[in-house]
């Protein structure tokens, strides 16, 4: 009689391996990997495109760190410890078989504008107005007509988008109507917008008017322009190239372009790229300059009027005035990338401006992208890397605007 062993036995644990559909592309010293599959982009440096490379030959997972020392990457003591962190780092980026990648861990979606979802909800169907106040703008390719019901929403909206009224009688691409209507107890002016005849918004006070009016045209534009990258980032002209300023919300983005602007350089946007499709030029967004009440003491020394500017409010909660941007800007052509900076104010920190590797700086870049026209295949992605190799990276952290000013300066002087 066989006696049953109590002894757990622990399950085998599967090797290691590269996803499938995974494409590797140089960039300087470290490589890009490609996966179509989810439309991603990863920047991996020397230590992990060794181990990529040996996984991708199908080299078992205990002879890489014979391999690795061998070719000379690493010394024998310290070669384990450094594959294990090379294939944890692959995992970690959604590059291994069975591993999502650690910022999708969490199953986060796009935050839903419930605010204005119940505002849409409760508007009744378009009905032309009988009298009615037209403007006509024009933004890249759109023509916008837009109708207003009482000259108080004229006056804010061209606060903000007066820079692109214009008198021709053109066949409109979009036509915004603003319907208004006085809220209970008569003290605000509340505003309903149809775009095209559909519900897109009702604002409850005038304030809230321009901020949303400039986004929809803003968006319709966007759509209507035949881009590659939507980049959330400031542009300024150094002659016949420009400088991209790819940061999130809060990063002195604004400030800095403004004060580059103030040194000679051309204002092309505080916060649109439009990567042009194959030729990757940049044209000049000619939107009107958004600062937000945290930042008016800094602009009034550029802007000194910027206080008799209206203030808007936005659905956000913040208080906004908006900066008309120069007059000549929509002639202005577009140019070609020279220079991408990431900048970054911290208050009381020394101002730095270095260097990045480009693959760094590919994967910052794409962390700012709004939007892509078309799907990646390696075809795409291979011109991406070239335009990629042509361009000089910069991280920027400051805390003094005329500091970062003078190293931009003299790394990408403007030209006449």
């Amino acid at each position: 009689m066989k006696l049953k062993s109590n002894k757990v036995t622990a399950p085998e644990v599967e090797p290691p391996r590269l996803r499938a559909g995974l494409t590797l592309f140089p960039l300087d010293h470290e490589m890009v990997v490609f996966s179509e599959a989810d439309q991603r982009l990863v920047s991996i440096n020397a230590a992990a495109t060794s181990v990529f490379r040996e996984l991708d030959r199908g080299t078992p997972v205990s002879e890489l760190p014979h391999r690795l020392v061998s070719m000379g990457f690493v010394a024998a003591d310290r070669a384990s410890q450094w594959v294990a962190v090379a294939i944890d780092a692959l995992g970690a980026q959604g590059l291994l078989d069975g591993r999502v990648p650690d910022e999708l861990q969490a199953d986060i979606s796009p935050a839903e504008n419930r605010l204005v979802a119940l505002r849409v909800s409760k508007m009744p169907p378009y009905r032309p107005a009988e009298r009615a106040i037209e403007r006509r703008y024009r933004l890249l390719e759109t023509r916008a007509l837009i109708r207003f019901e009482h000259p108080a929403q004229v006056r804010l909206v061209d606060a903000v988008l007066g820079h692109l009224a214009c008198d021709d009688d053109f066949v409109p691409t979009v036509v915004l109507d603003i319907q208004a209507l006085s809220s209970a107890g008569g003290r605000h002016l509340r505003s309903r917008i149809y775009r095209d005849g559909e519900a897109i918004n009702s604002v409850p006070q005038l304030s809230h008017l321009a901020p949303f009016v400039k986004s929809a045209l803003w968006q319709t534009a966007v759509n209507n322009h035949h881009f590659q990258f939507y980049i959330h980032a400031g542009v300024v002209g150094t002659g016949e190239t420009c400088i991209l300023l790819p940061a999130a919300a809060g990063s002195g983005k604004s400030s800095l372009t403004t004060a580059l602007t103030h040194s000679g350089y051309r204002y092309f946007s505080d916060e649109v790229a439009l990567i042009n499709h194959k030729t990757f030029m940049v044209p000049p967004m000619p939107l009107a300059i958004c600062t937000k009440s945290t930042g008016w003491d800094v602009m009034c020394r550029y802007y000194p009027d910027l206080l008799t500017l209206p203030v808007h409010r936005r659905d956000d909660g913040k208080l906004v005035r908006y900066i008309p941007p120069p007059a000549d800007l929509a002639k202005q052509r577009p140019a070609a990338v020279s220079h991408i900076i990431f900048p970054r104010y911290q208050a009381g920190a020394s101002t730095e401006l270095r260097p990045i590797e480009r693959s760094q700086a590919l994967g910052r870049l794409m962390a700012e992208c709004m939007a892509a026209r078309e799907r990646f295949s390696q075809t795409n992605v291979g011109e991406l890397i070239q335009w990629m190799a042509k361009i000089d990276c910069y991280c920027l952290t400051f805390s003094s605007l005329d500091e970062a000013v003078a190293l931009i300066k003299k790394t990408a002087p403007p030209k006449e």
